[in-house]
This record gives structure tokens, C-alpha cells and sequence, in this order.
């Protein structure tokens, strides 16, 4: 089959894991960002055309896929007009800032018949491919409560060179930003959350324009659960934790590490059982899944809808921390 042509609009940092794949995979056509010298190192770099605007860009290039790395408020925006212009289109995480962006987003992807693939890699993590099989497959019995922590640590220098973090319409907050994973695992393991109660404050970034630095929410489940939810870029110096426990009644189990990917505690009526690990890290699965999409008609890892869902709890948490 012939490789699937990629263009990328956004050269910051999370586009370079985005690209190294891209070469392996795929042809990379061009490239495109607004900072001129970002955009033409990256294009050096990689041997490709590289331009400066969204419009020079779809009125230059011919692909099939384009792939959005730009700041989170400007996703819903450059997906759409990618979409209407007939890429199809990996948009980074978050999908969107809002519900009606995002719904504004699938609904063009309809209507235009392209796909519309969202980034939600940590679900290919083995210790959560474990706890999410361990729960479908009833191993864990009735499910009490989930705790997640996210100390994580984003200091001035974080802010002040990079314009757009912490920024009002570009940022969304943490939740957004730094913590979006962790919400779209509550709502791919255990269901939707029909309550939400949360307190936030800004501690020690008053100089951005960021709601909160950090939070606790208190959440109840459809089906009966409870959880908690404790957020925070505040950790001295370094990133502190991640961590999902769950409470159930035939085990309990706490995954960490870095990226939610080692189990630190498992104690459970059933061995819980961790596959070999697949070669490729958590990103290249989700390549490897849209382009069996694309060539072979597969069903996507994840959808639009799921992603939305995720978006809806954000704001959820955001509204319940506001003054009444």
C-alpha cells in the first residue's frame, strides 16, 4: 500500500514526537507554523516546503492527512478548515476548548465524509490496557471508588516563554493543558459522571490568566461509584505523581509511573494480567491505528464522542468551581 501523505501545522514541542513518527510511517509533504524561523528549521530539518499560514498551506499542498499540533485554542478552528478542504485530520489533544467547538468539529467531518482522529495515547498504556480489560471483563466485581492525583510541576519559566500557555483562549486551564489524560480515563473506565463538585483556586501563577493552578473535585458516577479527583501544578521543582487507584470489591488496584504506565499496587482476587508490550511507544499506536483506518477500514482506537465526553466533564469541573 502507499505510504499516507502528512502534512503538520504546529512546529512546537509536541510536534516533534509527531514528526519523527510521521518519517517512519508515512511522507511528510510540508510543514507550517506563524513563527517564520520555526517553521523553516523544522522544514531543514526534515527536508520538506514550510509555510506560515493555514490558508498558504491548503492552497500549496495536496495530502491525506493532516495533523494539528497547534495551541488548544486554535484546534477547533484549523481542524475545521482542514476538514472542509478535504484532509482528513489527527488533531492533538484536547480536541477542543468547548463542547461547541468540539460538536462544530465532528459535525464538519461529517458533512465533508473525512475522519476526524483525536490523540488519546495513554489509554495504550499496558497497566491501563490491564485495569481497563480487568473492568470489562468483570474480574474486579462491583467497583466502589477511584482516586486520581495529578501533581505535576509548571513553573514561571513555563508561562513566560511560551506565549500562549496560560493565556485565556488559547490555554483552558490545566485540566486542558497538563490533565486532560487523566479525565478521559475516568470517563473510558468507569462511565459517565452524573455529579460533579469541585473547589479551585489560583495559588501561584497570578500572573497568567489561568482559573486554577490546582483543584479538588469530588465526582459521582451513573453507576453508583464515587471518585475524587486532586490536580495541581504547584509540585516543587519537578513533577511529583500521577496516579489512579480504584476501590473494588474483588481488588484494588493503584497504577503510576510516569505516564500511568506501572502498576505500584495490585492486590486482587485474579492475577491482574499485563500483556507483552507491543513494539512502538503509546503515540505510534495511535498512528498505527489510524492507518488501518485509512487503508484497511478498521474502526479507530477511540472516536470524536469520546473525546467530547471529556470535554464536557472538564467544563462540568470548571462551572462547579465558579463563585454562585
Amino acid at each position: 500500500m502507499q505510504k499516507i501523505r502528512y502534512i503538520l501545522l504546529g512546529c512546537g514541542h509536541v510536534a516533534k514526537r509527531h514528526l519523527d513518527i510521521i518519517t517512519e510511517s508515512g511522507e511528510l509533504i510540508a510543514v507550517c507554523d506563524t513563527d517564520e524561523i520555526t517553521a523553516k528549521n523544522t522544514a531543514l530539518q526534515y527536508g520538506v516546503p514550510f509555510y506560515t499560514s493555514l490558508d498558504q498551506l491548503i492552497q500549496n499542498t495536496s495530502a491525506d492527512v493532516a495533523v494539528v499540533c497547534t495551541p488548544n485554542g486554535l484546534h477547533a478552528t484549523h481542524t475545521i478548515s482542514l476538514l472542509e478542504n478535504g484532509f482528513h485530520v489527527l488533531v492533538e489533544k484536547p480536541m477542543a476548548l468547548s463542547v461547541n467547538d468540539a460538536r462544530r468539529m465532528m459535525e464538519t467531518a461529517q458533512k465533508h465524509q473525512r475522519h476526524l482522529f483525536t490523540v488519546l495515547q495513554n489509554r495504550f498504556n499496558p497497566a491501563v490496557e490491564a485495569l481497563y480489560r480487568a473492568i470489562q471483563q468483570n474480574e474486579l466485581g462491583k467497583l466502589f471508588s477511584v482516586q486520581v492525583n495529578c501533581f505535576w510541576n509548571r513553573d514561571q519559566n513555563y508561562y513566560v516563554n511560551h506565549a500562549w500557555h496560560g493565556n485565556e483562549k488559547l490555554d483552558g486551564g490545566v485540566l486542558f493543558t497538563q490533565f486532560s489524560h487523566f479525565i478521559d480515563l475516568l470517563h473510558w473506565c468507569f462511565g459517565a459522571v452524573e455529579k460533579v463538585s469541585a473547589i479551585t483556586h489560583n495559588a501561584n501563577h497570578q500572573y497568567t490568566a489561568l482559573q486554577a493552578d490546582e483543584g479538588a473535585v469530588l465526582l459521582q458516577f451513573e453507576n453508583g461509584m464515587i471518585g475524587t479527583l486532586q490536580f495541581s501544578v504547584n509540585s516543587f521543582r519537578k513533577n511529583m505523581e500521577g496516579s489512579l487507584t480504584l476501590f473494588a470489591e474483588k481488588g484494588t488496584i493503584k497504577i503510576g509511573g510516569t505516564y500511568l504506565d506501572a502498576i505500584v499496587y495490585a492486590e486482587t482476587a485474579k492475577p491482574l494480567m499485563i500483556e507483552p508490550d507491543q513494539p512502538g511507544s503509546a503515540l505510534q499506536k495511535v498512528y498505527q491505528s489510524m492507518i488501518r483506518t485509512l487503508q484497511s477500514g478498521d474502526q479507530f482506537y477511540t472516536s470524536p464522542e469520546e473525546s467530547l465526553e471529556s470535554i464536557m466533564l472538564i467544563e462540568h469541573i470548571y462551572a462547579s468551581a465558579k463563585p454562585k
